[in-house]
């Protein structure tokens, strides 16, 4: 089930199956920021959120939990930095599974153009 997005300082439970593993890791830390990111596979800016916990290559797609439900799902770290990862929150979730289900495929956001 897909929750709310977590606050500033809100504990978070990561879940994924990270490179170099033989089993399911879980990782847990607090919502250091929430902010607009670039994404960067998808080469776009949308809103992410910072956490603390570990988020490891082989992690993306597993789910950022809180209370038993889906805040998130883990997509990327920063490089040459400890211990701060991103999980895209569920509004953006939201509106990537209603656009599939809606068409099909997902269209993305709209843009203005200007930087």
């Amino acid at each position: 089930q897909l929750g709310e997005l977590p606050a500033l300082q809100q504990d978070v439970v990561v879940v994924g199956y990270p490179t170099g593993g033989d089993n399911t890791s879980v990782t847990s830390g607090v919502v250091s920021r929430v902010e607009v990111a670039q994404y960067v596979h998808a080469a776009t800016h949308l809103m992410a959120i910072q956490i603390d916990a570990a988020i490891n290559p082989g992690n993306s797609g597993g789910p950022a939990l809180q209370d038993d439900k889906v805040v998130g799902v883990a997509f990327q770290n920063l490089p040459h930095a400890e211990n701060i990862g991103y999980i895209i929150p569920t509004p953006v979730v939201r509106h990537f599974i209603s656009e599939v289900a809606k068409y099909g495929f997902y269209k993305g956001y709209c843009s203005l153009g200007i930087l």
